[in-house]
Order: C-alpha cells, then sequence, then structure tokens
C-alpha cells in the first residue's frame, strides 16, 4: 500500500502538472481488431498501458478531465517504466496518483436506462476500455459496452427478457487447464481460470427461476454465440436494487470483477413507501473495485486475450521468481497476494470508481434528502464507505440506512456511521448534506461547501485466527459532494422518522418460526483448505464437473443454516434470500435482517434462515470472493416440490404479508408515513 505521507508529498509537487492520460473510455466490438477496435488497442501494449514519463512527469498544466497531453517522446499506450522488464517504479505511480488527483472532477454520470417487461433487451459482452488515472494509464478489459454496463429497471410481475450476445472473440476453453489439477481446492490455482471469453448471465439477488431460460449459471454462449433469458419476476417480488453479471465457472472473477457488471432496480409499486422515501431523488452510485495487479495475472493465467503478456507481467505471473503464496519469515503464516501487498513494490492499488468514473462529484442541495443506490462489484475485497473527518470539510452528511440487498429492513431508516459492502453486496442510504463553520472558518458558513465519501478496502489474510484484525489495503477518495445553499431555510427537508413497508409472504419475519431438526443445518466455508462449501460436514471443490449436492431441501419448508467460515468468505445463495436471525455485536448486520451475501464485520458465524418459497431445482451457494469461487468455492442445494409451493407458515408469522401484487399499504396508513 502506498503511504499516505509519500501521497501527500507527491500531490504538493504536481498539483499543476500531468502524466499522459488516455482517450476517454471506448468500447471495441470484438478482440480480432474489427471496428472500432485498433491494433494500439488490443495487441501494442499489455493489458496495463501505462502513460509515464521515466525522467518524472510532464510540464503540462492539466486542461479539463480528459484532456491531458502525452508525454512527449513516447509512444501513444507504450510502457514507460524503469522497473522490472519495463513496469512503471513505485515512484512513477505514486505521481501518476497525485497528478490523477489533482484533475478537475466530472459530474456524477447518469448511467443509461433499459426498461424490462417488453421485448428482449438485447446486451453485448465485449472489449473495453478503462481508464486507471491513478496508475497513469488505462486497460482492456470486459463489458457490457462501458464499465458499468446500462442500468435494467423492471416491475414487479413483469418478464425481464434479455438476449445476450457474446463479442469477445476466440478464445480458449476449458482446455486450457488441467482439470485435475482444478480438483485441488487451492486458492489462486492457475487451473480454476479458464475460458476466459466464455459467458453467461446472472441477476444477483432477484428472486426468480435457476430453470429452463431462467437464471441458471449451466448456460454459457461461447464466443460469437448468443442466448436468450425469459425471468419471469414475481408479482409479489420486494422492491430494491441488485445487478447482473457473467457466471461462467472459472470465468467470473476475470469478467464480472473486470467490469461485466451493471445494476437491476426492482421498481417501487405506487404507494409502497411513504411520499417522503418516494419523493427523494434517486442517484445509482455503481461502485466497481478495480485491482489491475489481480485482472493482469487472471488473464495471464486464463491465456485471455485481453492482452498480449509482455515481459514485465510473464516475470510476475508466469515465473516461478514470484510464487502466489509467500511466507512470512516472521510469523510463519500464509498470506495471500493482493494487488501491491506483496508485489516486489510494483504499487498497482486497486481503487474505486464510480459510475465507470475516479472521483466523480455530485452537487446536492442543503438540508434534501438524496436516496443513493451503492452496489459493489469486487474481485475480492470488502469496502467501507465512509464520510471523511478533515477539517477542512464543511459538509456534514448523515448516513440513513433503508434497505441491504435489495431488501427494506423490517423497520427504517437506520443511522449509520459507515456503509459496509462485501463483494456483491448492495445498500440504499438516504444522504442529507449541510454546510457548517469548520476549525479553520469559525466565524463563517461558507457555500457552496465541499465534502467527500471516503472507501476503504480490506482484506482479511488467509490463515489469521478467526478474531484477527482485518487489515487494510487501500484507503482514498471515492466521490465529491459539493453541497449548495438551498434556496430558502425552509426549503430543508425534515428529519426522516420511522416507517415499515408491507411485506412479501416469502419475506415474512422468520427470527420466531418453528424449524423442524430435519431442516437444521451446518454450512462451512473453510478459512484457508480446501477451496469448497460443506455442509454437515459434507461438500466437495467445484471443479470442472458438477459435484453432487450439498443437501436435498422441500420446497415451502423454513430452513436454518449456522454458518461458520464468513469472516473470511462472504456467502451468497441464489433465487432465496435469507434472514438473519442471530449474530454476535455486529454494528451493521443485525438480527432480523434480510441478506443475499453476507460478510459480518467481525466475528465469523452467524445463524440465518430461509423460506424456500416457489421456485423448485437448483439453488448455487458460492463465496462471493470471486477468485475463491472460481477455485472452487460453490455448491448447490437440490429443492424438491412442486413448482409455485409457498410457506404455510409465512400467513401465520405475518397475516399482512401478501402473495401476488401490491395490494396497497396497510389501512389506514401508520401515522409515521407522513413528515411530521
Amino acid at each position: 500500500m502506498t503511504p499516505n505521507w509519500a501521497l501527500a508529498a507527491a500531490h504538493a509537487i504536481v498539483v499543476a502538472a500531468s502524466l499522459a492520460a488516455a482517450d476517454p473510455m471506448q468500447s471495441c466490438s470484438s478482440l480480432d481488431k474489427s471496428p472500432p477496435c485498433t491494433a494500439s488497442d488490443s495487441d501494442t501494449s499489455s493489458l496495463l498501458q501505462l502513460r509515464g514519463h521515466s525522467q518524472g512527469i510532464s510540464e503540462s498544466a492539466v486542461e479539463g478531465d480528459s484532456q491531458r497531453q502525452a508525454v512527449p517522446g513516447r509512444k501513444d499506450g507504450v510502457i514507460g517504466g524503469e522497473g522490472p522488464g519495463g513496469a512503471p517504479t513505485p515512484h512513477q505511480l505514486q505521481l501518476a496518483m497525485a497528478a490523477a488527483l489533482a484533475l478537475p472532477r466530472d459530474e456524477l454520470r447518469e448511467l443509461p436506462v433499459l426498461r424490462g417487461g417488453g421485448e428482449p433487451i438485447t446486451m453485448t459482452l465485449q472489449a473495453v476500455r478503462l481508464e486507471v488515472p491513478w496508475i497513469g494509464g488505462h486497460f482492456m478489459t470486459r463489458g457490457y459496452g462501458d464499465v458499468p454496463g446500462p442500468i435494467i429497471r423492471v416491475k414487479p410481475g413483469e418478464t425481464l427478457r434479455i438476449k445476450l450476445k457474446n463479442d469477445l472473440g476466440p478464445g480458449p476453453g476449458y482446455e486450457s487447464c488441467d482439470m485435475s489439477n482444478a480438483q485441488l481446492g487451492f486458492f489462486m490455482n492457475p487451473d480454476t481460470i479458464c475460458a476466459l471469453n466464455y459467458t453467461n448471465l446472472h441477476t444477483h439477488g432477484l428472486h426468480v427461476s435457476s430453470k429452463g431460460q431462467g437464471d441458471s449459471i449451466f448456460r454459457v454462449a461461447a464466443p460469437g454465440e448468443e442466448i436468450e433469458y425469459e425471468i419471469p419476476v414475481p408479482a409479489n417480488h420486494m422492491p430494491g436494487t441488485h445487478w447482473y453479471h457473467p457466471h461462467h465457472h472459472h470465468a467470473t472473477a476475470a469478467q464480472a470483477g473486470g467490469g461485466a457488471h451493471g445494476a437491476i432496480i426492482v421498481d417501487d409499486p405506487p404507494g409502497y413507501l411513504p411520499k417522503y422515501v418516494e419523493d427523494m431523488e434517486e442517484k445509482l452510485l455503481f461502485l466497481s473495485l478495480v485491482n489491475v495487479a489481480k485482472m493482469m495475472r487472471m488473464e495471464a493465467w486464463g491465456h485471455g486475450t485481453m492482452n498480449n503478456h509482455s515481459v514485465w507481467e510473464q516475470r510476475l505471473w508466469r515465473s516461478s521468481a514470484y510464487p502466489d503464496w509467500k511466507w512470512n519469515v516472521v510469523s510463519g503464516l500464509v498470506v495471500e497476494e493482493h494487488g501491491d501487498a506483496l508485489m516486489e513494490g510494483l504499487g498497482l492499488t486497486p481503487y474505486v470508481v464510480v459510475n465507470g468514473q475516479f472521483l466523480p462529484k455530485m452537487k446536492v442541495k442543503e438540508g434534501k434528502w438524496y436516496r443513493l443506490r451503492f452496489v459493489l462489484a469486487a474481485i475480492e475485497q470488502r469496502v467501507e464507505v465512509h464520510q471523511t473527518n478533515n477539517e477542512h470539510d464543511q459538509a456534514r452528511c448523515e448516513l440513513q440506512l433503508l434497505a441491504k440487498d435489495g431488501v427494506y429492513l423490517n423497520e427504517a431508516p437506520r443511522k449509520i456511521d459507515k456503509v459496509f459492502l462485501a463483494s456483491g453486496s448492495r445498500a440504499d442510504v438516504a444522504v442529507r448534506c449541510s454546510c457548517q463553520p469548520s476549525s479553520r472558518w469559525p466565524w463563517a458558513v461558507k457555500r457552496p461547501c465541499m465534502s467527500h465519501l471516503n472507501f476503504t478496502a480490506l482484506w482479511q489474510p488467509m490463515g489469521l485466527p478467526d478474531i484477527a484484525v482485518t487489515m487494510e489495503h487501500t484507503t482514498g477518495r471515492m466521490i465529491h459532494f459539493e453541497t449548495e445553499e438551498a434556496q430558502e431555510p425552509a426549503a430543508h427537508d425534515p428529519d426522516l422518522v420511522s416507517f415499515s413497508v408491507r411485506r412479501p409472504c416469502y419475506l415474512a419475519d422468520l427470527t420466531w418460526a418453528t424449524v423442524s431438526d430435519r431442516n437444521k443445518h451446518t454450512l462451512d466455508l473453510p478459512m484457508l483448505y480446501p477451496m469448497q462449501i460443506t455442509v454437515d460436514g459434507k461438500g466437495a471443490v467445484w471443479g470442472h464437473k458438477k459435484p453432487p449436492a450439498l443437501a436435498n431441501l422441500s420446497l415451502g419448508d423454513i430452513v436454518e443454516f449456522h454458518l461458520t467460515g464468513i469472516r473470511y468468505h462472504p456467502l451468497h445463495v441464489h433465487v432465496n434470500p435469507f434472514q438473519i436471525t442471530s449474530i454476535w455485536n455486529d454494528p451493521y448486520y443485525l438480527t432480523g435482517d434480510w441478506q443475499d451475501t453476507f460478510m459480518p464485520t467481525g466475528i465469523g458465524f452467524a445463524t440465518v434462515r430461509m423460506n424456500l418459497d416457489r421456485f423448485a431445482g437448483t439453488m448455487i451457494a458460492h463465496c462471493h470472493l470471486l477468485e475463491h469461487e472460481d477455485n472452487g468455492m460453490m455448491g448447490w442445494f437440490n429443492v424438491e416440490g412442486e413448482e409455485g409451493t409457498t410457506s404455510a407458515a409465512a400467513k401465520q408469522l405475518d397475516d399482512g404479508c401478501y402473495e401476488g401484487a401490491f395490494p396497497g399499504p396497510p389501512t389506514p396508513p401508520p401515522q409515521q408515513w407522513s413528515w411530521r
């Protein structure tokens, strides 16, 4: 991790200078240099295309957000570093970060919106170019035309039809990996990173069927092929924030973690929310944690076509001189290489981009509530989002949690100081900012005033005890809030008051439900080895072939899982969300909360319950550290029964829950559904 003092020192000397920059993000129709791809895009440099100067940075001042001039004497897009094999040096990367921080900020961009429920939506997976100004360049990755892809909006009761086109171009399949080695269960196993140009689509978080043309991970579109999805969304689906990404086993991390992702929003029916929440201006903040070092390694391991494997990449990732495990000679513990943590000082630090932008700016009105929909896509790390406490920031912003993983809290809002996001998590947060005096200007309030949300990317070292402190890897600024003065003080929104929504029956409160002994299980994600999921002590590494089912479950039952190992591995379950019924001393994950992706902030065990509602067939469960999933930490449950069966206990647990379309709020509406 680059020291804060080094960044500060570099920043002080280069505020008026810049490194060379890449062109604005663009997409390529394929990887065989078909238009609009050019040779320089696809094969004149590596996946990471640095624009550096061996003696420092150019003297030209920054003009605009994407108009930085190329360094004289350097060919566009060619590595120009002094590190091993032409790699950038830590000093060059520090200067790149400093120059990036000095750039003027773009307005947060609004992503295009596609409407489900009608004709099929065409989604094309292709090569795209993503700017990484904090290391002074760009790299080629996979995405749906852009990073992130468009927002898909759908209403409860509609059918989501998607035509998925694979325009990645030819590339090796599973034959590029040793199948026997893929069964070993080691993390960071090169023989579990394969078929990087084969793909499919997963609607992460939707309560939908995994059968037929539904949300099945077993469907595949080879290069040049297309497949169609037809996904009926139940009429009683809870409105909320979800996302889509590829889920082709052994290629999920490279694709979904590399940029192939986008948001799905299930719309709130009219009258579902209190008027003051319904009227909030809404912003999607799609957080992509870009880990260039991980991307380079996976591309080299998987014989990918995004780069031509330059000399220094070969030295790093395909040579025994740079092993993927390193022993800490002081403690004797095994740690996993994360970006720049063990990269001989190369310093390719992961960083969060918001809606594909580095440090965008969002203008807000003072005293006004905004609804922010957070989604995190990451190869492996989890992220904490928090406001900086710098005394020079005069804006102070309140954070009020409304929903997690697409499910409203039983009682909302909940005041929070941080948003905790595991890879794949979502959070809906109400935010209100105000300008205040600071220690620097105690006699006046300056308007507009600035503040920003920071991110901290964290990882739990594999092999450390379950109570070990999580290690910080990267901390940086994520988005600027520019708070403008309201038209008049009376325009300030009042404080939020507590509310509860009417819930679909598959989300009836299970904390007091009776669960039979046959439906109580222990689900474990082993700390280090093997990379597999076990249920009641049984399980297998998911290699290239589907392993036996973890358990047979019955549709309409309520099942309970005691979870262990979730300190190291965020658990994600397809089809059905689960409710936390027991957890120890966690500030963010509370008893009664619903999740589909779960990694506590503290201890590594909890108990959850799930209503096996409506959908029979395969229910996938896996670690959502995506490389671990590709390594084999994935399993499946066989849910048996007649399609459409629901829980007989749901109405007893919540007599106000509904099975069909939203019938309207309780009558009369609760008192708290008004401002006052």
